[in-house]
């Protein structure tokens, strides 16, 4: 392979959201652009979003930014507000994908499938005459200061043959995180946080974000010696563990999660609760799963809990008083049966309640009763261990945020280097917060280093930086 000799104004590594968004921004200031993408087709992971329908951003941003992004939310308040979910629709809008909102503020294209906005992304950079090399995962970079130009080299698996290598005036890191998708090159995954570390950049410690968090009633080894073991007891009345896995599957609506380490509250969350043959996923699991504790192995017993609170609505005296109430109205109804009825409104759910074998109400005790209304209001589940980050639809941590520059995503370390979405150490909750992220950032990285690129100075907007994002 010969080495290229062309100079590109800005190379973009990582054809994602974020990577495509830089992209196209920059050739929007003119700038001559290389997108370089280490799979055979850029945005596999975009395809997956808001479960292949790509839920777009959140119209509440940047009015709860503050909470959605957690600790390092004020690193965006700039990039949000020069591209803001207003912004996208309208980007979107003008590239034929039209848009609507859904519950809490989602946004989704019209057509639900997440291939449309890839396609206009797509369809868009080229139009623009941009250029795009998919199969070619960077291995290094390097800044030659006699020349004021990056050197991009390509991993070659053949040692033999020649590198490929490109030369930048400024180059774009947009690579993801190392999260959920399993890359065609599984061996060179993530290998853009090496490259930001050689190149003198702290690597805040990866780790699951937004991912499914597992519980030990679900452990597949705990499975297989229940299965084997003949205790004499059948159905759902033998063991916890036994209930449990009948739920995979089932969502329990709108309910309040905590989690706890060691009985101490961590973090808190509400919203639909999905258990799966391994444990619980949906909005309310998933936005804990970045407190969980990075330990390796299981969690020893009690260590790590969710509390789960059927009823968040109602305080704990009311749902007693209720309970009662049903009881003495239904003395010969069983306890599930009411509790179904009255409470819950999903038989598997109160199975999860009431374990025991089931009896009528004027057979429980007061101490039954009361146990009950505690389960309704904090259901205890034992986590197994911390969630794989191949399992996680985010990653939490990544490139250590005082070392960029938040109003342009330029590196303060190496000049000529920015970074956009997820590969930085920012964020954030379910519903479109992520992706926002990634078209904010790539939009300002993309503009920035394009204006660097023509020996322009990054857009004054120090005024506006000294606002506080509403």
């Amino acid at each position: 392979m010969t080495p290229s000799q062309d100079i590109w104004d800005v190379v973009v590594i990582g054809g994602g959201a974020a990577g495509l968004m830089a992209a196209i921004s920059a050739r929007e200031e003119g700038a001559r652009v290389l997108l370089l993408e280490k799979n055979s087709v850029p945005g596999k992971k975009l395809l997956l979003t808001g479960h292949g329908r790509c839920n777009l951003t959140n119209i509440r941003i940047p009015g709860n930014y503050l909470e959605a992004y957690h600790e390092n939310a004020r690193f965006l308040s700039s990039a949000i507000r020069k591209f803001a979910p207003e912004d996208v629709r309208t980007f979107f809008q003008d590239l034929g994908v039209k848009t609507h909102e859904e519950d809490d503020g989602r946004i989704f294209p019209d057509s639900g499938k997440a291939e449309t906005v890839l396609q206009a992304l797509l369809q868009k950079y080229a139009d623009m005459g941009g250029k795009r090399n998919d199969s070619q995962p960077v291995g290094n970079l390097c800044y030659r200061e006699e020349t004021g130009l990056w050197d991009v080299r390509i991993f070659v698996e053949d040692h033999e043959e020649r590198p490929i290598l490109y030369h930048a005036r400024s180059v774009i890191l947009a690579t993801g995180g190392k999260s959920y998708l399993p890359r065609e090159d599984g061996k060179k995954a993530g290998d853009a946080y090496r490259i930001a570390e050689e190149l003198g950049h702290s690597i805040v410690p990866l780790r699951p974000a937004l991912a499914p968090i597992l519980l030990s009633a679900m452990s597949s080894t705990r499975h297989t010696e229940a299965e084997g073991r003949n205790d004499g007891k059948t159905g759902t009345e033998s063991t916890g563990e036994d209930v449990e896995r009948t739920l995979a599957g089932v969502t329990l609506p709108d309910v309040g999660t905590t989690l706890l380490l060691d009985g101490k509250k961590t973090a808190s969350a509400r919203g639909d609760l999905l258990f799966t043959h391994q444990g619980i996923s949906g909005p309310a699991a998933m936005q804990l799963s970045r407190y969980l504790p990075p330990e390796e192995g299981k969690y020893a017993p009690g260590h790590v809990t969710i509390c789960i609170d059927l009823l968040p609505d109602q305080k704990t005296e009311e749902i007693g008083k209720a309970l009662l109430s049903a009881m003495n109205r239904r003395p010969n109804m069983s306890i599930r049966n009411i509790l179904f009825h009255e409470f819950l409104h999903l038989q598997k759910a109160a199975l999860l309640v009431w374990k025991e074998k089931d009896k009528p109400a004027n057979a429980v005790t007061k101490a039954e009763r009361n146990g009950i209304t505690e389960r309704l209001k904090a259901l205890t589940l034992q986590v197994e261990k911390c969630t794989p980050l191949s399992m996680a639809y985010v990653t939490r941590g990544g490139v250590e945020l005082k070392d960029i520059d938040p109003k342009t995503m330029e590196s303060k370390i190496r000049p000529g280097l920015f970074f956009a979405g997820e590969i930085m150490d920012i964020d954030g909750i379910s519903g479109g917060y992520n992706l926002q992220n990634a078209w904010s950032t790539g939009y300002v990285a993309g503009k920035s280093a394009a204006k660097r690129s023509a020996g322009e100075g990054a857009e004054d907007d120090s005024a506006e930086n000294d606002k506080r994002a509403e």
